[in-house]
């Protein structure tokens, strides 16, 4: 027991708050990835006043990976956000995988045929959906490694140089945005080249940027929540 204290491990015989903030934000980061690339295809227009641009379904989604990552890497450190992010990345692959194998599986085994109630139309539209996923996940997959490890590497160098300031709130927003700003452009570009136009792209790259950027200052609250659980802290504790 001593030795587990010491090295801050989990014991396994016992649930505690911290494992479960742990637990919680690694489901949550997972289901949130997976969901944001499936979702990102459908493209919403966002009216904020006089200004209208356009947002993927998946990006709401997407936002919440910030939010775990930065719980973990405040109150677990560096190694365990970049472990969470690299699992995620091994996700989209498989995600990847499963989905070309649900839409092209029949096409290459002979012993695996579609029923008889999967008619060609169904399968049409099958294909039609989830194969304009396939670029999306790729897409998502290049955005995802360059923007989470940024976000977790400028998190961490942040944290360290403000050391007993006060300033959780100060690297949690300015790693999520600067991250968030690599993510969208990589992302909406890859995605809808070709597809879209260069000055829709121009719009969802806005409108991906400016609805990050007010997720990332609203879940501020929650990051400091999650940490308060997680250390054992009064909940509306707002140091560190």
């Amino acid at each position: 027991m001593a030795d587990t204290v010491a090295t801050g491990a989990m014991n396994p015989e016992r649930v505690t708050r911290k494992a479960v903030v742990l637990f919680f934000c690694t489901g949550l980061f997972m289901v949130s990835l997976v969901l944001a690339a499936l979702t990102a295809i459908k493209v919403h227009e966002v009216h904020l006043g006089p200004v209208s641009v356009l947002v993927p379904a998946g990006t709401l989604a997407f936002c919440l990976t910030y939010l775990a990552t930065d719980v973990i890497s405040e109150v677990w450190g560096r190694g365990y956000a970049l472990c969470v992010v690299l699992c995620g990345l091994a996700m989209r692959v498989v995600l990847a995988l499963l989905l070309v194998y649900a839409m092209h599986v029949e096409d290459v085994v002979p012993f695996i045929s579609a029923a008889d109630s999967w008619t060609p139309e169904r399968q049409a539209e099958f294909v039609s959906v989830f194969s304009s996923g396939n670029r999306t996940n790729f897409a998502g997959m290049a955005a995802f490694g360059v923007s989470a490890l940024a976000d977790v590497l400028i998190f961490h160098h942040m944290r360290m140089r403000d050391e007993g300031k006060n300033r959780l709130w100060l690297r949690n927003n300015a790693s999520t945005m600067i991250s968030q700003i690599l993510n969208s452009t990589i992302f909406i570009t890859v995605a809808f080249a070709g597809i879209q136009t260069w000055a829709a792209i121009g719009s969802l790259i806005l409108g991906q940027v400016l609805v990050k950027v007010l997720v990332a200052a609203f879940d501020t609250p929650l990051v400091y929540l999650l940490r308060n659980v997680a250390q054992g802290r009064r909940l509306l504790d707002m140091r560190g």
